[in-house]
C-alpha cells in the first residue's frame, strides 16, 4: 500500500495515460498563453491536427489530440481570468494564483502549522514544507541548496512522503494484529484524513488516488497498471484547479512516479542476471535514481535555472534519511495535544533533520554539481518532449521509435535559436528578508541593486543570486549597493567574486560592518573599480540610463543611520521609469522631495525598507505616484514587515501591491511604452 508499487517488468503506456498526459500539455499551453487569441490559435490548431487524424482512422491519436485541444480551452479561459484579476486587484495575492487549501480544510491546516511552530521552533519552516505543504517561511537559500543537490522534490509534500507515512501507518496495523484486509482500507482511511488535515495539496491527492487505486485493486483480486493509476491520481486535481498543471510540486510528483515506473522497468530489462541481493538492490536504485533525475532536469532548469549533476547520488543519500523522518514528524504533528510527548519526538527528529540538510548543503557545495542552464521557452519544450519519449522507451518493447523522437528533440533544443529583444527587464528576486534587485539590458548584461543577506551560515549571493543571474546568461555590468546592512551587502562579496563586474557603486557611508569590509577588500581584489553615488549622476548602461538622485556628500557626512544614506536611483528607458529606494528613510524621502520632486515620479517604486513604516511617507509617494509598488520581504519575518498601515498607504494612491513573500520572484519589463508584470506564473499588462 505504499504508493503503488510500479512493475519489474516493461509495461506498456495505456491510452488514458496519454490521454492525461495530453491534457496536462493542454492545460499548460493553454495557461501559458499571453491572450485570449493565442489559446484559440493553439487550440484550433491541435484540434485540427486531431481532426486529420480522426479522418485517416488514427482514432488513438486523434483521441488524444481533442483531449489536448480542450485541456488548451481550459487553460487559456483560467489564464484570461487570472490576468483580469491581477490587473484590477490592487492586492494582486488576492487572486489565489497559487494553491490554496478549501475554506473547509484551511482551519485545519492552520492548526497543524501552529503546532509546527511551537514544537519545531528553528526547523519550522522546513517542517512546514514536509509535513503540510506549506513553503512560504522556507528560506530561498535552503530551497536553492537543495535544488543545487538535486533533491528540490523532497521539500514539498507530495507523493513520496504520503506513500512513506501510509507505509509507517500499515506497518503499525499490521502490528497491531489487525487483517490484511482491514488493515489496507484502515490504513487508506488515514491517509485520506492526513491529506485533508495538510489541505488536500494536488502531489498529496495524487498519491492518495493511487493508494486507494492499489487497495481497491487488491480488494477485487484484479491487476491494475501503474500508469493508469498514475493517470487517475495526476488527472483528478487538474478537474477541479486547473493552474495545477503549472505547479511545480504537482509536475514533479508526477514526473517522479512516471520515471520510478520507467526505471524499475529499464533496470530489470538492463542487470544482469548474475547481480543478485543488495548489489542487485542498489544498482536498480541508481538506475531509478538516474532515469528520474533526467526526467525532472527540464523542470528543475526551467524553475531553477540549473541542473544538477549530483542528483542521483544524492536522492540515494537522502532517500534513507527522509524514510526515516517523514514518519518522525508526523508522529510529532499527531501528539501536538500531548505536549510533553510532541516535545520529545520533535527533539528526537533534530539529528534527521540535521543529516537531510547536511546531505542538499554537502551535495551544493560539491565542484561543477550543478550546470547553469538558460531555456528558452522552445528549448525547454524540446526537452520536455525528449523525456516523455525516454520514459516511453524505457517501458515500451518497440523502444526504436521513441528514442528517435527523443534524439529530434533534443537536436531541436540544441540548434534553436536565441531569443533577440529589446526590452529592459526588472527581477526582484525573492531572497527572503532582504533585496536583490537585478535589471536586465536590451543587450542582455544585468545591473544588480543589493546582493541579499549573507552571515557566516548564509550567503544569498551564492546559494540565490548568481545562479539565478548565471541560468538567464549574461554579465554583470555593475553592482549598486544601495547601503552597508548585512541584508543588503550581505551577499556582495560572492557576487564579486563569482561574476566579476567593472564596478561597484555605493554610498560611502562609513560602516564597520563584517559584510561591507568583506565586499570592499573582495573588490580591491579582483580589480572592481570602486565609485562612489553622487547625487545629479547618471549612468548609461546598454541604452538604460540610471539616474542617481541620493545620496550627495554633505548628507551622507551628516547621518549617523545608513538607511538615511541610501542610494536612490531612477531607471528611465524610453517613456518607462521605476524608483529604486534601497532602505530610504521619511528623513531621506523628505530630502528627496525637497531637492528634485519631478524626478521621483516613476511607474513602478522598489518600496523601501520591505514596507517598514520608517519609509514611504504622504508627501513621498504623492510625489512618485506608482502604478506599482514591489516589496521584497519575507512571510513572516521577525519585524513584522511590511506595515498594514504603508500597505493600504500605497493602496490609497493607485499602487497594485506586490510582494515576494506572496508571490515569490517578480519580474517587471518593459519595450518603453507600458509595463508587463509576471509573477505566481501570471504575466499581464499593467494598466
Amino acid at each position: 500500500m505504499a504508493g503503488c508499487p510500479p512493475p519489474t517488468r516493461a509495461t506498456s503506456v495505456p491510452l488514458i495515460a496519454w490521454a492525461a498526459a495530453a491534457y496536462a500539455a493542454g492545460l499548460i499551453a493553454g495557461l501559458s498563453s499571453e491572450a485570449v487569441a493565442d489559446a484559440a490559435i493553439v487550440g484550433a490548431a491541435v484540434a485540427f491536427a486531431a481532426a486529420v487524424c480522426l479522418a485517416l482512422r488514427r482514432a488513438s491519436i486523434g483521441s488524444v489530440l481533442l483531449i489536448a485541444a480542450l485541456g488548451v480551452g481550459v487553460g487559456g479561459n483560467a489564464a484570461r481570468l487570472d490576468r483580469d484579476c491581477m490587473a484590477r486587484e490592487r492586492l494582486p495575492f488576492r487572486c489565489r494564483v497559487r494553491y490554496e487549501p478549501p475554506a473547509l480544510l484551511a482551519p485545519w491546516r492552520d492548526r497543524a502549522g501552529t503546532a509546527i511552530d511551537r514544537y519545531f521552533a528553528s526547523d519550522a519552516g522546513l517542517v512546514r514544507a514536509l509535513l503540510i505543504a506549506d513553503t512560504k517561511d522556507l528560506d530561498p537559500e535552503i530551497r536553492d541548496a537543495y535544488a543545487a543537490a538535486g533533491i528540490v522534490h523532497m521539500l514539498s509534500i507530495s507523493g513520496l512522503h504520503v506513500a512513506i507515512v501510509s507505509g509507517a501507518m500499515l506497518l503499525l496495523l499490521q502490528a497491531a494484529r489487525l487483517p490484511a484486509p482491514t488493515a489496507r482500507w484502515a490504513g487508506l482511511s488515514l491517509v485520506m484524513l492526513y491529506v485533508l488535515l495538510i489541505g488536500a495539496p494536488p502531489p498529496a491527492v495524487r498519491s492518495a488516488v493511487m493508494i486507494g487505486a492499489q487497495v481497491v485493486a487488491l480488494a477485487l483480486q484484479r491487476n491494475t497498471s501503474p500508469w493508469a493509476a498514475l493517470a487517475w491520481g495526476g488527472g483528478i486535481p487538474l478537474l477541479y484547479q486547473p493552474r495545477t498543471a503549472v505547479d511545480l510540486g504537482w509536475q514533479l510528483s508526477v514526473s517522479g512516479f512516471a520515471a520510478l515506473i520507467a526505471g524499475r522497468a529499464v533496470a530489470e530489462r538492463a542487470l544482469p542476471r548474475t547481480l543478485e541481493g543488495w548489489k542487485r538492490k542498489i544498482a536498480g536504485e541508481l538506475v531509478v535514481s538516474v532515469v528520474a533525475s533526467f526526467a525532472t532536469a527540464p523542470l528543475v532548469a526551467w524553475h531553477f535555472g540549473r541542473v544538477s549533476l549530483i542528483a542521483p547520488l544524492a536522492n540515494i543519500a537522502a532517500g534513507p534519511v527522509i524514510a526515516v523522518l517523514q514518519p518522525t514528524l508526523f508522529l510529532g504533528l499527531s501528539l501536538a495535544w500531548w505536549p510533553a510527548a510532541a516535545s520529545l519526538v520533535a527533539a528526537a527528529s533534530v539529528p534527521m533533520v540535521r543529516a537531510f540538510d547536511l546531505v542538499a548543503w554537502a551535495g551544493a557545495a560539491l565542484p561543477w554539481a550543478t550546470l547553469h542552464a538558460a531555456p528558452t521557452l522552445v528549448t525547454a519544450v524540446a526537452l520536455g518532449v525528449a523525456c516523455v519519449a525516454v520514459l516511453a522507451a524505457c517501458v515500451e518493447h518497440f523502444w526504436p521509435r521513441p528514442v528517435l523522437v527523443a534524439l529530434g528533440a533534443v537536436a531541436v533544443a540544441a540548434f534553436a535559436p536565441a531569443p533577440s529583444g529589446v526590452e529592459v527587464e526588472v527581477h526582484m528576486i525573492d531572497v527572503g528578508q532582504g533585496d536583490a534587485i537585478a535589471v536586465r539590458t536590451p543587450r542582455g548584461r544585468w545591473v544588480l541593486f543589493d546582493a541579499g543577506r549573507g552571515d557566516a551560515k548564509r550567503d544569498a549571493g551564492r546559494t540565490t543570486i548568481v545562479p539565478y543571474l548565471r541560468a538567464r546568461g549574461g554579465a554583470l555590468a555593475l553592482l549598486i549597493v544601495t547601503h552597508p546592512d548585512a541584508d543588503h551587502a550581505g551577499g556582495a562579496a560572492t557576487v564579486l567574486e563569482s561574476m566579476r563586474p567593472p564596478a561597484i557603486t555605493e554610498p560611502g557611508f562609513t560602516s564597520a560592518t563584517e559584510t561591507y569590509l568583506r565586499a570592499l577588500s573582495t573588490a580591491r581584489a579582483r580589480g572592481v573599480a570602486w565609485h562612489r553615488a553622487r547625487a545629479g549622476e547618471v549612468i548609461d548602461v546598454d541604452g538604460v540610463t540610471l539616474r542617481i538622485l541620493a545620496p550627495d556628500a554633505a548628507w551622507t557626512a551628516a547621518q549617523t543611520n545608513p538607511n538615511a544614506a541610501c542610494v536612490v536611483v531612477r531607471l528611465e528607458y524610453h517613456g518607462a521609469t521605476m524608483l529604486f529606494t534601497g532602505d530610504a528613510d521619511v528623513a531621506e524621502e523628505r530630502w528627496l522631495v525637497d531637492r528634485a520632486p519631478a524626478l521621483l515620479r516613476a511607474d513602478l517604486l522598489k518600496v523601501s525598507h520591505h514596507g517598514s513604516a520608517s519609509g514611504s511617507s504622504e508627501a513621498f509617494l504623492d510625489a512618485v505616484r506608482p502604478r506599482a509598488a514591489l516589496v521584497s520581504v519575507a512571510a513572516r519575518n521577525v519585524y513584522g514587515h511590511p506595515t498594514p498601515r504603508v500597505m493600504q498607504r500605497l493602496v490609497d494612491h493607485g499602487a497594485t501591491v506586490l510582494r515576494t513573500d506572496q508571490l515569490g520572484s517578480i519580474v517587471a519589463s518593459t519595450d518603453g511604452a507600458g509595463w508587463t508584470m509576471r509573477a505566481a506564473g501570471v504575466r499581464w499588462r499593467l494598466p
